[in-house]
């Protein structure tokens, strides 16, 4: 069942499902049409099924096709109300599948307002009908092939009873063949610009937030989430909030690795590093890389003992032999400094200081261990 469920969704998505899940997700909030959209094309649809019914004296095919659009705009408006109400996202796939139903009423519309031979009713359905599948071309650019399949299921049934008149009738039918295809191609073409220009955004977005050797946090980013966590400090001793703790880290000996095997081998320790800060700190802590040699990790809710052997898991971590892509075994260690918020600060500037200070005194008593920062006057 899960296969089959990957294999539709893979189906469904296109090139899309191979995207970023960033990217992925900012093109699927494109498709849920705004309220001002969805209420001037239900206006737009009762007014042309109720002219129908009127214009076809009453016909229960026009009743049919007005109850079914009706049925499916209520649908279309219900679902991302009661999501709202939930609090959860908007169900995309059923506004999709009422969507597209009711865009494809236009087809059963189309084709039996042909065969009553009325003129009237043929340019309404067939003027809405056309609309419909231009407006599928911007709504669902992000999603062309479900767009393309209801572009298909809206004008088959017109297309098909205007082939079996003959005559004038199979050369508007061309025409509208000719006219589909080309509103397909286009929406193919959209939503690959579409792509590209979302992921040159989220790329863009990631290279200001990152560091581009190790994929960590830049300095930019770890001061912004600092930031956010100084706001959930408790404001008083005991209070109610989020502590958290700041691990400085320096490398020691990583100096003579650039000078002695080139700066191409202490990019893949950094590298190294990296991955090992990732797997010490957990993947719910944030990981930054903020000098040449030099790395932060914010611990959400630690206090100093928690923060202490964290630090000692990351210098074992660290301090081992790392074999590097060219087969070469080198080994590097590190330090760490430790500062615990609020107790030694609520300001970013003043924890990252402070943790510094706390690395320095470590770096001066021998490296290759931890201290936590203490003020002048601490026992």
């Amino acid at each position: 069942m899960a296969s089959m469920r990957s294999s539709l969704t893979r189906l469904l998505l296109g090139n899309l499902a191979d995207a970023p899940v960033a990217v992925r997700e900012r093109m699927l909030a494109t498709v849920p049409t705004t309220p001002l959209s969805l209420v001037f094309y239900s206006i737009t649809l009762i007014a042309i099924c109720a002219t129908t019914v009127y214009v076809s004296h009453y016909a229960p095919w026009a009743w049919v096709w007005l109850s079914l659009s009706v049925t499916m705009l209520a649908w279309r408006g219900i679902h991302p109300w009661l999501a709202r109400r939930r609090g959860t996202p908007q169900p995309l796939l059923g506004i999709m599948v009422s969507a597209g139903l009711s865009m494809a009423s236009f087809g059963f519309g189309s084709a039996a307002s042909i065969l009553t031979g009325d003129f009237a009713l043929t340019t309404i359905s067939l003027s809405g009908a056309m609309g419909v599948v231009a407006g599928l071309a911007t709504r669902w650019a992000a999603l062309p092939r479900p767009a393309i399949a209801t572009m298909v299921l809206t004008m088959a049934p017109p297309v098909v009873v205007l082939m079996s008149g003959g005559g004038a009738h199979m050369l508007a039918a061309w025409v509208i063949i000719f006219v589909v295809v080309s509103i397909a191609s286009f929406t193919q073409h959209n939503q690959e610009n579409l792509l590209a220009a979302i992921t040159a955004e989220d790329l863009h977005r990631r290279l200001a937030h990152t560091d581009h050797l190790t994929g960590l946090a830049n300095r930019a980013q770890l001061t912004r989430q600092m930031a956010l966590a100084c706001q959930e400090l408790p404001l008083v001793a005991g209070g109610r909030g989020r502590r958290f703790a700041v691990l400085y880290i320096d490398l020691d000996g990583f100096k003579a690795i650039n000078d002695n095997h080139g700066h191409a081998a202490g990019d893949e320790i950094l590298q190294r590093v990296g991955d090992c800060l990732r797997q010490s700190a957990g993947p719910e802590e944030m990981v930054a890389r903020i000098g040449g040699d030099e790395f932060v990790v914010l611990l959400r809710d630690a206090d100093a003992l928690t923060a202490r052997a964290v630090a000692d898991e990351i210098i074992i971590a660290i301090s081992r032999e790392h074999r590097i892509n060219d087969g070469r075994v080198l080994r590097v260690g590190c330090s760490v400094g430790v500062c615990l918020a609020p107790d030694q600060g609520r300001e970013p500037e003043t924890l990252l200081a402070r943790a510094d200070a706390a690395l320095y005194d470590v770096k001066n008593q021998g490296k290759g261990h931890t201290g936590l920062y203490r003020a002048l006057g601490d026992a």
